[in-house]
């Protein structure tokens, strides 16, 4: 298992947090992922033989959010 977190720009809400953890935890591979509001990141436990950081990184952006 690997950790990665992510900087995170445009979540404002409730609803933000809730779509980044429901997009990433939707990739196989993804055991966890944990947006905060507070911190604007994103910490994500994954299986690296089944994804990286570049398809977690793309699922953010997809989910309309910015990646540092």
């Amino acid at each position: 298992m690997k950790t990665e977190t992510f900087l995170v720009q445009g979540m404002t809400c409730d609803g933000c947090v809730a779509s980044i953890r429901r997009a990433l935890e939707g990739i196989a591979g993804v055991k966890e992922a944990r947006p905060s509001l507070e911190k604007g990141e994103v910490t994500v436990d994954y299986d690296p033989s089944l994804t990286g950081e570049t398809a977690l990184r793309r699922t953010i952006e997809a989910a309309g959010f910015d990646v540092n």
